[in-house]
């Protein structure tokens, strides 16, 4: 009879060999152990990936967002304010079991492997929720579209910097401070916490932006 470990071990087989798959048809995303890393060039941006959960016997999935230039732009005008993160390298961190991956496994964020006995099809199903889940998130920081300015609202807690990193999408999409898709981040206190102080940072960031698109050459 087939043991628990041999099982995962063999699921896990087979969803390495599936990352692989989907990582090859994506540019800039390459597979790494049980997880998706998404780059540009020789730097990595984010990763989406699984972390086995032994006291659940299955897995849940995981994503970070480590863009260089976003963190240094929320490092440089974070205004005194500290991450809220435990890894400073990291703009944003999740787990699904934490609830900030909707549709990865219901309510409990975790997909386990009791009443399975096919490791390839519970390998398929775990990849295609996984891509289903975050692969997209994790790709839009190669572009950084305004769309992910609801991405940051709907998911402050588990940004460093939530504001700054809003702030970093709209300089990123030349936005002016009426945008209405900006205008209404900043309406939501769990984006402008500080209340004034944060209004007057978001002057200032503004200010700098235009400054700086104004003084950019035209190509």
């Amino acid at each position: 009879m087939q043991t628990d470990a041999t099982y995962k071990t063999a699921v896990e087989r087979q969803v390495r060999r599936r990352l692989a798959d989907v990582a090859a048809t994506h540019p800039g995303v390459r597979a790494r152990g049980l997880e998706w890393v998404v780059g540009e060039g020789k730097t990595d941006l984010a990763s989406v990936g699984l972390y086995p959960l032994r006291a659940a016997g299955g897995w849940a999935a995981t994503l970070a967002v480590h863009c260089p230039t976003a963190l240094a732009f929320c490092r440089t005008w974070a205004d005194g304010t500290a991450s809220t993160l435990h890894t400073p390298d990291m703009l944003m961190a999740v787990m699904s079991s934490a609830g900030g991956m909707p549709g990865f496994a219901g309510h409990s964020g975790v997909i386990v492997r009791a009443g399975t006995h096919d490791a390839d099809a519970l390998a398929q199903h775990v990849v295609e929720r996984l891509a289903d889940a975050a692969l997209a998130r994790a790709l839009a920081w190669r572009e950084v579209p305004a769309a992910l300015i609801e991405d940051v609202v709907s998911h402050s807690a588990f940004y460093a910097w939530p504001l700054q990193t809003v702030l970093y999408i709209a300089q990123s999409n030349g936005m002016e401070a009426d945008d209405p898709r900006l205008r209404d981040a900043l309406q939501r206190r769990t984006i402008l916490r500080r209340g004034e102080r944060d209004r007057a940072l978001v002057q200032r960031v503004l200010a700098d932006c235009a400054m700086t698109h104004a003084t950019v050459p035209a190509r």
